[in-house]
């Protein structure tokens, strides 16, 4: 959040080369990490902490370094970036301000939408909604492949019949264990399924 503050002071060559870094951790070598930011507080959190004054301003200097960075024949004024920062605080449920860094950053590079000759609060509610669709799909993918990794394990129950006591104890614990597993996976899917709603 400094560095995004620091935009606005004379050191803004060193303030953009540290938000740049920070973007790099977030999307290794231009790839998002979409369930990393978890780690993150909520936007949510950080009104309560910070203020919304202060989020509504750190969320207008992301949408200006936004908007610098690319050409287009009519660019956000003050004015709108002021509404669109205010229509970011307004939906951002879970999200953190990580998250729209990275949605920034795959907006510059063109990945979200195409931007064509204008730039204005329909485009940013766009390029919302499509990081928003890749990143719950990156959740349920991560719960897929949780639950095909388990799959694969397949049924114990006829191995153990044939193994000796002590080894069928240990089998039985790795079942517990699996067990465990499947209960975590029931706990993301519903995770899930609840910031869908």
């Amino acid at each position: 959040m400094q560095c995004l503050i620091k935009l606005e002071t004379p050191e803004k060559s060193d303030a953009k080369m540290e938000l740049i870094a920070l973007v790099s951790d977030l999307m290794p070598q231009g790839k998002p990490k979409y369930l990393e930011v978890i780690k993150y507080p909520m936007i949510r959190q950080l009104i309560e902490t910070e203020g919304k004054k202060k989020m509504l301003a750190v969320l207008v200097l992301m949408i200006k370094d936004f908007c610098s960075s690319l050409n287009v024949v009519r660019n956000m004024n003050e004015d709108q970036m002021i509404e669109a920062a205010a229509m970011l605080l307004d939906e951002c449920e879970n999200f953190r301000l990580e998250d729209y860094m990275i949605m920034f950053s795959m907006a510059k590079r063109g990945e979200l939408v195409k931007i064509m000759d204008r730039i204005d609060l329909q485009v940013i509610t766009a390029m919302l909604d499509e990081y928003f669709t890749r990143r719950k799909l990156a959740a349920i993918n991560k719960v897929d492949n949780e639950i095909n990794r388990l799959d694969s394990i397949g049924n114990t129950t006829r191995q153990i019949e044939n193994l000796h006591p002590d080894e069928a104890k240990l089998a039985a614990a790795g079942n517990g264990i699996s067990a465990a597993i499947e209960a975590l996976r029931v706990g993301l899917t519903d995770a899930v399924k609840n910031e869908k709603e």
